[in-house]
């Protein structure tokens, strides 16, 4: 014998199928002012609430094999709660107009998952449309998962969304959130999966308005692989914290493709991306207004942060550690400033553009090379105009080092320690400044191999200083108009030095080999 109440203006219906066949179902449709509905089922469950108008409130509490739920609110004091315990659960809110909230609760204890197979583990789907929305799922699976689905789409008024989603068991896998709002928008997504060799996490957000996103992302055993985090917002007080991290380490290069992009379009934009393990990549855009963008990434290989900030009041801070390191920032003028860290690898390369007046530039890049073959550090720093300051310090074989600032207060310091390797190409310190005009000052100090210096100032208040000890030294300083002045030590080995000076202040010094 099987129980189906169905009614009309109902304000309880339960449905609870004899034990013998264990199967419920519970239709209720409610028209008119103070709904109220709640639903308990034990055994294969399905449910079906429909409320219109006034102070509606559902609740669906399922237990047992299929659950499905489906709740579809219109109109005024909206509130919504799902609560299943099922395989495959299945749960749909749909809620059009003011007070808005909906909670949903999903847990699946199933161990028959199935990469791919979609429906076999619980998967959740909320529409809200206009007023005070608010979302929360929490979704669990306590065996080997697959599909994990929350779907959460506001539009309108006061939005904010939590998404959780936990998943344990060896191999488990496609944790998946998207997340859509609009105006007041808020978001966390948080997901975990605690077995060994778990695959995929997936989160999309994009914000309209009032803007904010975190988005945590966890494996908790080795061997894990595939995170991917994407936030996009427009609009007024931006701010994306986007954290990902293996706890155990890789065998091989199992823990990897950590990756996220942010992008925030305009004002008070701020971002911080937190990777850990295996093959990071970050990219960050913000376009315009009060940016900062901090990237920590810390694994062993393939790591690369791309920070892209248009203008205003700028700050970018990248730390790297491990191999095959790359950051490239270009932060387009105003209240620059930009600082780099790669430590504990190899073939790290830093890029830092801060073009159009760029206002308040600095620049620092730290670089130290660690491995016993081709650490190959990189530099590339190019400011145009006003403050300029850029500091490079690497560390290790074939360094190389290219600053370019172009007028108003430049200052710019290279130290750089060699010391053989000379890798396939041959390159083992090498640094080229060139400063053109007003308060020059520039600073080169390389030490072991094939050193190689030119520095190149026009006017005003020039000064140049390189030291090089070691092997191939070569100097060349080119320095024109005004208070000039240039000193040149080379110690030992091959050295040369070629200085031209242009009017005013002039005085040179060079001393090479010996002490």
């Amino acid at each position: 014998m099987k129980n189906i109440i169905i009614s009309g203006a109902s304000v309880l219906a339960l449905a609870i199928a004899a034990p013998g066949l264990a199967q419920n179902v519970s239709t209720i449709d409610q028209t008119g002012t103070s709904n109220g509905a709640t639903v308990t089922q034990a055994g294969q469950n399905t449910s079906d609430i429909d409320q219109n108008g006034m102070t509606n409130a559902a609740t669906v509490d399922q237990d047992g094999t299929g659950g499905e739920s489906t709740i579809a609110q219109t109109g005024n004091t909206n509130r919504a709660n799902t609560t299943q315990d099922t395989i495959d659960g299945l749960a749909e809110v749909e809620q059009t107009g003011n007070s808005n909230q909906s909670d949903i609760t999903q847990t699946d204890e199933n161990a028959g998952g199935t990469l791919g197979v979609p429906g076999s583990d619980p998967e959740a789907f909320v529409t809200q449309t206009g007023n005070s929305n608010e979302s929360t799922v929490t979704q669990t699976n306590s065996a080997v998962s697959f599909d994990l689905i929350a779907s959460v789409n506001q539009s309108g008024d006061g939005s904010k969304s939590t998404v959780t989603q936990s998943a344990s068991g060896a191999g488990s896998g496609d944790l998946n959130a998207n997340v859509t709002q609009a105006n007041g928008a808020t978001s966390t997504v948080t997901q975990v999966a605690s077995g060994a060799s778990a695959i995929n996490q997936d989160a999309i957000i994009d914000q309209d308005g009032v803007n904010t996103s975190t988005v945590e992302q966890t494996f908790l055993l080795g061997n894990s692989n595939r995170y991917s985090a994407t936030v996009f917002q427009r609009g007024t007080g931006n701010e994306s914290t986007v954290t990902q991290d293996d706890v155990l380490p890789a065998t091989g290069f199992q823990d990897e493709r950590l990756s996220a992009t942010v992008t925030q379009t305009g004002d008070g934009n701020t971002s911080t991306v937190n990777q850990l393990n295996k093959i990071a990549n970050a990219s960050v855009t913000q376009s315009g207004n009060n940016n900062e963008s901090e990237v920590m990434q810390n694994g062993s290989n393939f790591m690369s942060a791309t920070v892209l900030q248009t203008g205003d009041d700028n700050f970018s801070k990248v730390d790297q550690i491990g191999n095959t390191q790359t950051a490239d920032i270009f932060q387009a003028g105003n209240n620059v400033r930009s600082t780099v860290n790669q430590t504990g690898g190899r073939s790290n390369a830093a890029y830092i553009d801060q073009l159009v007046g760029s206002d308040g530039s600095q620049s620092t890049v730290t670089q130290n090379g660690v491995g016993a073959t081709h650490q190959n550090n990189d530099v590339f720093v190019t400011q145009s105009a006003i403050n300029n300051i850029s500091v490079a310090t690497q560390t290790g074989f074939n360094s190389r080092a290219e600053i370019t600032q172009s007028g108003a207060g430049n200052d710019s310091e290279v130290t750089q320690t060699g010391n053989v390797d000379l890798a396939p190409t041959a390159v083992s310190n090498r640094a080229t400044v060139n400063q053109t005009g007003t308060n020059g000052e520039s600073d080169v100090m390389q030490s072991g191999s094939l050193n190689d210096a030119l520095l190149n100032q026009g006017g005003d208040d020039n000064l140049a200083d390189v030291k090089q000890t070691g092997i191939g030294n070569d100097s060349d300083i080119t320095q024109s108009g005004l208070s000039n002045d240039a000193l040149v030590t080379q110690n030992n080995n091959g050295n040369v030095s070629n200085i031209v000076q242009s009017g005013t202040g002039g005085s040179v010094t060079v001393t090479q080999g010996g002490m």
